[in-house]
Order: structure tokens, then C-alpha cells, then sequence
């Protein structure tokens, strides 16, 4: 039998009556074309010839409910633009999956960063609360109240060269505190 003089129609009727060569022959027609017009779509050569396959695979798995008398060309080219949409489709819940998880792992490290902040406050806290009186303010007046070396010593009638000094020692015996309570 030449099936390269039948039409379209004649070869999906054998199609239909399972004809692997009436489905080679309509594979070898429409190949080129359908990776040409899913390639148009995609711009990656693979993934359209991924298509086409899976169109193929398709056609010969549903051969026996094809139409005969409706336009093969057309059945064709709907199937392949319904996967390429169905390949971006895809591609979008990827892309807002890894979205997701992104934010989602963002979040996690913010609450475990707020925690560690929080828990290392409450240290800093505990260590001030364990200072002396005096050097209890020169701390809060110099950290908290943003107050210069001068500015304080000026306040508490004491020599700039004390607060300096003391400031540094204040300094350390929190560090301390902090690294013991940890």
C-alpha cells in the first residue's frame, strides 16, 4: 500500500483500525512542522521535541477515538498548544512553589533571628541589672541615653579619664556576663 499518496483522513481511518503504518506515515508529515510551531512557544529545541512526542504517544493511545472526518491537522496542532499551556502551567507552579519555600524558609530565619535577639536582650539585661549603682548609670547614660564620655562625667562630677576607664571595664564585665550566662 502507498501511503505516502493517501490523505490525511484516508490514513487516520487506518489509524484508527490500528495501522502502525498509516501512524509512522502521519508522524513523518506532521513531525517537523509541530516541533517548528511548539518550539515558536517554548524557544527550547528539547522541550518542544519532548512535545511532539508526547503528542504522538497520545495519538496512538487514543487511536481508536479519533475522528476521522474531523480535520487530523487541527486535532494536531490543538493538542500540541493544550501541552505546551499545560508546560507553562507547570512551569508556574514550580516557579511559585520555590516562591513559597523561599518565603517560607525567610520567615523561619527571621523568627529564629528574633528569638536569638530576644534571648541575648534578656542576657544583656540581666548582666546591667548585675552592675554597681554608679557604674549601672554611667552605662545606661552612655548606651542608652547616647550621653558622651564628657557629657557624663560632667553630670556626675567625675574626671572624663574615670568614665573613659570605667566605660571600658563595663564594657568587659558584660561581655563577661554574657559569654557566662550563655
Amino acid at each position: 500500500m502507498q501511503y505516502k499518496q493517501k490523505t490525511d483522513a484516508e490514513l487516520v481511518v487506518l489509524l484508527t483500525l490500528n495501522d502502525e503504518e498509516a501512524f509512522s506515515e502521519l508522524y513523518v508529515r506532521y513531525k517537523s512542522k509541530l516541533q517548528y510551531f511548539c518550539f515558536h512557544f517554548l524557544k527550547v529545541e528539547s522541550e518542544a521535541f519532548d512535545i511532539v512526542q508526547e503528542v504522538f504517544i497520545r495519538i496512538w493511545e487514543s487511536r481508536c477515538f479519533i475522528n476521522p472526518e474531523l480535520s487530523f491537522s487541527s486535532f494536531l496542532y490543538v493538542m500540541a498548544r493544550n501541552r505546551v499551556l499545560n508546560y507553562f502551567k507547570h512551569i508556574d507552579v514550580e516557579n511559585k512553589i520555590k516562591d513559597i519555600l523561599a518565603k517560607q524558609s525567610l520567615e523561619e530565619e527571621n523568627i529564629e533571628s528574633d528569638l536569638i535577639s530576644t534571648e541575648y536582650q534578656d542576657i544583656l539585661r540581666t548582666a546591667i541589672e548585675h552592675l554597681p549603682p554608679q557604674r549601672k548609670k554611667i552605662f545606661n547614660m552612655s548606651r542608652i541615653d547616647g550621653m558622651s564620655h564628657k557629657e557624663i562625667a560632667a553630670i556626675l562630677n567625675i574626671q572624663f579619664r574615670n568614665i573613659y576607664q570605667k566605660h571600658w571595664l563595663l564594657l568587659g564585665i558584660i561581655l563577661h556576663n554574657t559569654l557566662t550566662y550563655r
